[in-house]
């Protein structure tokens, strides 16, 4: 007998439906195809176990295990539970249930348990879906079944009914303080541009200017309006692989904040790989990406253009420094800030903060169904962003005097939308277009206008 059920599993930054497929057949052995993700393997053991301590029977069968759609995804502990079941229904101990959704990971006392606390709920899908109630999510639904054991389980899927209340209580989380932070007024009105347009930002200051509580303060912003929104923050001596690979770095940030610190340690390749994904955000076919964040110091010193430290660097270190930096690369990041301590900084109000962003945000949504400001394609921009012609005037005279690429005006136009939005306007007026233009990234003046291989072997566009 084959039984079938579906779960979902998350890869390349979104939940992906899989189907899990369990074969009884004569015989005695164990078999599981269409993945390698050696966490999966393990699952027999767990799953073992689990069904002596609730008095059920591990089939004397000949057990094949497989997923559809076969990929190279880490499936991890939370195949325990769809295959239990599954085994269960092929052997004849549970009935067959059709339509039927479980994830959650068993431990050996056959506790069901979410390991995943940042990930967002899964997507809303006809049929009784079985999931952990110690999820960080709930959703209201006839339908869903929040469950603490493995017997729960198999009490759901005989009756075909959800039980009428889960055994452990829902946690009501108090949310976080707020952090102290205090930033100038330049900072400040870009902190509320980055969040409410979700652009990716380049941030570029000495050390301890607070590059890091910056980015964080985004996530921050954001997270009080997008519940569950990751926040990853990867080493600086990841491979690009790791960085951007099937399961890497990138992917599993989502749709939230992808902070890359040290990007001036960072080697070369890992450097240009970041392009073709970050510009996948604003393309016409966007996938679910994440707002991307970088930091790096103005030189190996850190100190450049200090006030009071003076910088060590001569000038051909800097150099080196900065032709790090292709301008191909600078070009996907659609706003720059330079940070410093200034004397006039003043503490973020986030309440207001919050209010203006959620303000923006719904603007946004009404405008369309892009990741925010920063993903509207080409093909829309001039449609929908309302720029009226005297801001329009000034972007184009900034254009033709920057000698930019057409990309850096339209990530102006972007960002011109966000500030907009953010001050409650209906048509972007020549003030949003003027502050578009003093964050515009270009303002770092790099050194190189190639790829790092040099101008015959450069892919920049």
């Amino acid at each position: 007998m084959v039984a079938s059920l579906k779960t979902w599993v998350w890869a390349e930054g979104r939940w992906n439906e899989l189907r899990v497929d369990v074969a009884a057949t004569p015989g005695f052995s164990f078999h599981m195809v269409g993945t390698r993700d050696p966490t999966v393997r393990e699952a027999p053991n767990r799953i073992h176990a689990a069904l002596l301590e609730v008095g059920a029977k591990w089939p004397g069968k000949r057990i094949t295990v497989s997923f559809h759609p076969t990929r190279p995804w880490q499936l991890g502990s939370a195949m325990d539970l769809p295959i239990a079941l599954a085994v269960l229904m092929a052997s004849g101990q549970v009935p067959l249930r059709e339509g039927l959704w479980a994830i959650g990971t068993l431990d050996l006392k056959a506790s069901l348990s979410w390991v995943e606390p940042d990930r967002p709920a899964p997507p809303q899908e006809s049929g009784l879906f079985l999931y952990p109630s110690q999820a960080p999510w709930r959703v209201q639904d006839q339908n869903w079944a929040p469950l603490s054991s493995l017997r729960e389980a198999l009490e759901v899927v005989k009756s075909g009914i959800p039980l009428e209340a889960p055994l452990v209580p829902v946690l009501h989380r108090p949310a976080p303080g707020w952090p102290g932070l205090s930033l100038s007024g330049t900072a400040l009105t870009a902190l509320g541009l980055a969040a409410a347009g979700r652009h990716p930002t380049l941030l570029v200051g000495a050390p301890g200017v607070g590059k890091s509580e910056f980015a964080r303060a985004v996530h921050s912003l954001r997270a009080a309006v997008e519940p569950n929104l990751p926040f990853v923050e990867p080493s600086s001596t990841l491979s690009p692989v790791q960085l951007v690979g099937a399961n890497g770095a990138f992917w599993a940030a989502g749709t939230g904040v992808l902070f890359m610190d040290e990007l001036g340690e960072m080697s070369l390749r890992t450097l240009e790989v970041l392009r073709k994904p970050m510009e996948a955000q604003w393309s016409r076919d966007a996938t679910q990406v994440p707002q991307t964040i970088g930091a790096t110091n103005p030189c190996p010193c850190g100190y450049h253009g200090h006030q009071s430290i003076e910088c060590t660097c001569g000038s051909a270190r800097l150099s080196r420094y900065q032709e790090r930096f292709s301008g191909p690369f600078l070009d996907r990041f659609q706003m720059g800030l330079v940070l410093g301590r200034e004397a006039d900084s003043v503490a973020v109000p986030w309440d207001e903060m919050v209010f203006k962003l959620r303000m923006a945000q719904e603007r946004q949504r009404a405008r369309g169904p892009w990741l925010g400001n920063s993903g509207i394609p080409l093909e829309s921009l001039i449609q929908c962003a309302e720029i009226t012609r005297q801001a329009m005037d000034v972007l184009n005279g900034w254009h033709k005097k920057s000698g930019l690429g057409l990309r850096a005006l339209h990530h102006a136009m972007r960002l011109a939308r966000t500030a907009a939005d953010w001050g409650q306007r209906a048509k972007v007026s020549e003030q949003d277009a003027w502050l578009s233009i003093s964050l515009h990234a270009s303002q770092f003046r790099l050194t190189s206008k190639s790829g790092p291989w040099g101008l015959a072997r450069s892919s920049s566009t």
